[in-house]
């Protein structure tokens, strides 16, 4: 879609419609990319080898679909290594009890079961790209959780402030839409929230400035980098090229907790 087509198409559609097809275009794309790369090919070797099963990380023991898996860049996920970065993170926020888990940009489900698997939380799963919701569906119906994960397509701000109810975790990989959805308003309901929310770049906006202003009265803010040097200990040589998603230098997630005074 060229940059006229595309922005005639976003002026004309509703931004929902307009979302759904970028979502799908972008997945298509990245499937592409793989193909080109080898991931795919490697992504089947590696489960000949090892299953679909995730190895090691927070998530160790939860099942993958096979579909899912060759349709993303699936080593990572296998060897415990995606998202490195936010592993502490994860430990810690899996000793709290939350009413609600609200993973918003769920993808596949890794977060939405993931955490479903290790908490007892109820999770409610957004994403807009329907061949992601069915991907996540099915993984939480393989790891037996299904009963608690509600699998949803878009989340709004009313949307957000209706299921945000009591204590809750909020995961956000919306892709920039962090800033329309985190507004002033919103972020006052969520004062008692946990929220671990990636950080994307949009032309001519400072997304982690806005965010943080906006959340800096109600909670404390710690940044995370990625780093796609730190492979982890556990990634035989063979994989190692593969062992970390791709991503841009220096993206960074922001995790918001509570202020004690609130």
């Amino acid at each position: 879609m060229n940059r006229h087509i595309r922005k005639t198409a976003e002026v004309l559609l509703p931004k929902r419609i307009f979302v759904t097809i970028q979502s799908i275009r972008s997945r298509n794309y990245q499937k592409q990319l793989h193909r080109e790369w080898g991931v795919y090919e490697s992504t089947v070797e590696m489960m000949a080898r090892y299953g679909h099963t995730v190895l090691d990380g927070p998530f160790r023991g939860m099942k993958y679909p096979i579909s899912s898996l060759t349709n993303r860049y699936g080593i990572p996920i296998l060897f415990g290594t995606y998202e490195l970065e936010l592993h502490s993170i994860i430990e810690e926020v899996v000793t709290k009890h939350y009413d609600r888990i609200i993973d918003i940009g769920c993808a596949e489900g890794y977060y939405a079961v993931g955490l479903a698997r290790r908490t007892g939380a109820t999770v409610y799963a957004f994403d807009c790209e329907p061949r992601e919701r069915h991907y996540c569906r099915q993984m939480a119906r393989e790891n037996g959780v299904a009963d608690r994960v509600y699998v949803r397509d878009w989340c709004n701000i009313r949307t957000l402030k209706r299921v945000a109810v009591g204590r809750c975790l909020i995961i956000a990989d919306c892709e920039g839409y962090e800033v329309d959805l985190f507004s002033d308003d919103v972020v006052q309901s969520l004062k008692n929230c946990d929220l671990i929310v990636e950080l994307h770049e949009i032309k001519g906006t400072d997304v982690r400035g806005i965010l943080l202003g906006r959340f800096k009265h109600s909670h404390n803010a710690e940044l995370i980098t990625f780093d796609a040097s730190d492979i982890g200990p556990g990634v035989p040589d063979k994989w190692r090229k593969f062992a970390r998603e791709s991503r841009s230098p220096g993206q960074q997630w922001v995790y918001f907790t509570p202020l004690e005074s609130t």
